[in-house]
């Protein structure tokens, strides 16, 4: 029986676990009686929207399969379009503008320049979740990626973070060898606030999670407040040699086949409706070098390049699945479980992009520095990404990927769970990062407005959830509100309107039910301009309040950037062409 095979039926297995969990209605867990609950908060990198087993995934995913048999799964989370903007909103609570993360290193527009919203970098007018909970007897910890810092005093050990390990920046190759993600950051890890050379041996996933199980133990029996910011599975996909032919084969019959099964799958757990209509894959002219044709017409070696991707990135995110699983088992096994929550969540949805999006990168300097031939893929030294069309397939059923505030971007598998929790549920109310600490705060009965470490600071914007998770419904809609380079969007009840610039977008408000449509396929704005003349509204309610500044110039995509290979001068000058027309 081939690996496909037997991953999928096992696969099945968890999925109809979860499936009968929830249909019979599981009564709320009975909390245990303390004050002093823990937090353990989990964030994937890049990870798509679908991309769990229990979602119509073929990736093998048992362990976060079996969390969420016992979690609520919100299936309606927003998050920012790219990694740092949500993490500052799950630090803090507020927006990332407000946060100080407006925009990201390397990305501010001169008008951006010198306002502490578009720093790419927390700020002392903010107050972390850690900051809040250390002051409140809490054991904090952290270990991963911060990727909210430009200056010493924003680092982990100065936010809160009793005990912190990981990268500062924004990525990384995931072995010892420290390899730049892109030629305008540094590679720098730290342990408490100080520098730290990388063991031999070290891989990403599997060094977070033996430290973050090192300082849980060290907490002993403090309260704790635990952060894994994992940096699988964003690029360069890698994983140790052991786990490089994992999935050899078992993606052979092309991304339509097994996004059709993730489609499937989510029409049974009733989370998207029978009828929706699914948009294409990102593609483009066919006269560019990025250009790619259906699959069944690619040749056998560009067919293996493709596939090798979704192989390895498969193998990122079992293993990851993998060391969460060694994680929990530990809580377990320490006696700690019981009193815990856990709250996985993606930072954004799968991405698109080649190393050829990142700042300053050149053709150049990627073909000199790493070593791009099939059979190193998912090696040290390469830097191998997913590719449009299993970046679509991990998306599923959403329209567009990282970096964008279409669906694929912006929306993020979240779990849930621990005492008083309402296990197997899944709840379509829309919620937002910046529920997050609200929410860690509610469960441990703190009040943010009594703690003298908000005193003359902001206090979290967004709200509880704890409601939603014990069956309730809202009282009412709420508009959630994200922007970032240039672009904006409003959910407001089952309407969504995105407003983007070129060559994606229109610069106009576009509307779409997406309850009835997830992959947006229909704009409907000029059959309701109540709903978006109410939505404007409240989007110019948070411009003015969280001070949004677009950026001028407005901020546009190279499109050769999405293309790795060769090119020459006639390749150039298509794209250069291309680009002058649509922007």
């Amino acid at each position: 029986m081939s690996l496909l095979t037997i991953g999928y039926r096992l696969t099945l297995s968890c999925l109809a676990t979860f499936w009968l969990t929830q249909i019979a209605s599981a009564e709320n867990l009975v909390p245990v009686e303390n004050t002093n609950p823990n937090f353990v908060v989990i964030v994937a990198d890049d990870l798509g929207w679908s991309d769990l087993g229990f979602l119509g995934s073929s990736i093998w995913t048992p362990r976060l399969d079996a969390l969420a048999a016992r979690s609520t799964f919100m299936s309606h989370f927003y998050v920012a379009p790219t990694c740092s903007p949500t993490r500052s909103m799950l630090m803090t609570g507020v927006s990332n503008q407000a946060a100080g993360v407006g925009t990201m290193v390397g990305m501010q527009t001169p008008n951006q320049q010198g306002l502490v919203e578009y720093a790419a970098q927390l700020h002392d007018g903010v107050v972390t979740v850690a900051e809040a909970l250390q002051g409140h007897g809490y054991s904090t910890m952290m270990a991963g990626k911060w990727h909210l810092a430009i200056d010493e005093d924003q680092r982990p050990s100065r936010r809160g973070f009793g005990k912190s390990f990981g990268l500062v920046e924004g990525g990384a190759s995931h072995f010892a060898d420290q390899r730049q993600l892109h030629v305008s950051e540094n590679v720098t890890y730290l342990e408490h606030g100080e520098p730290v050379e990388l063991p031999e041996g070290f891989y990403s996933t599997t060094g977070y999670t033996d430290k973050i199980i090192e300082y849980i133990d060290q907490a002993e029996d403090a309260p704790f407040f635990a952060y894994v910011a994992y940096t699988a599975p964003h690029d360069p996909l890698q994983v140790p040699d052991d786990w490089l032919d994992r999935y050899a084969g078992a993606f052979d019959e092309g991304p339509a086949i097994f996004r059709e099964r993730r489609r499937q799958r989510l029409v049974e757990l009733g989370i998207i409706p029978g009828n929706a209509k699914l948009t294409p894959p990102l593609n483009f002219p066919a006269f560019l070098d990025s250009y790619k044709g259906p699959w069944a017409e690619r040749d056998e070696t560009e067919r293996a390049n493709d596939l090798r991707r979704m192989e390895i990135y498969a193998s990122m995110v079992e293993l990851l699945d993998q060391e969460i699983g060694r994680l929990i088992d530990h809580l377990t096994a320490t006696g700690k479980m019981e009193n815990t929550y856990i709250i996985f969540m993606s930072d954004n949805g799968a991405s698109i992009g080649t190393p050829l999006l990142y700042p300053q990168n050149t053709r150049e300097w990627l073909h000199q520095n790493h070593n791009l031939d099939l059979d190193h893929m998912g090696q040290a030294g390469s830097f191998t990404t997913m590719g449009r069309d299993w970046a679509n397939n991990s998306n599923t059923p959403f329209r567009m990927f990282k970096g964008t505030i279409g669906e694929g971007g912006v929306r993020s598998p979240l779990l849930i769970s621990g005492p008083g929790i309402t296990a197997g549920q899944i709840s379509d109310t829309p919620a937002h990062v910046t529920d997050i600490t609200p929410t860690i705060f509610d469960l441990a009965s703190i009040d943010p407005t009594t703690l003298t470490v908000y005193e003359n600071k902001l206090t979290p914007r967004g709200e509880s959830i704890i409601p939603l998770l014990q069956g309730e419904q809202p009282a009412g809609n709420r508009p959630l509100v994200t922007a970032l380079f240039g672009n904006r969007m409003v959910r407001l009840g089952k309407w969504k309107a995105v407003f983007q610039g070129p060559p994606i977008g229109s610069n106009e408000w576009e509307l779409y039910d997406i309850v009835a449509d997830p992959s947006a396929t229909t704009n409907v704005a000029a059959a309701h301009p109540d709903i978006l003349q109410e939505i404007d509204a409240a989007f110019v309610e948070f411009a003015e309040r969280d001070k949004l500044v677009p950026a001028d110039p407005p901020l546009n995509v190279r499109l050769e950037a999405f293309y790795e290979g060769d090119c020459n001068w006639w390749c150039n000058f298509k794209f250069r062409a291309t680009n002058f027309v649509t922007n």
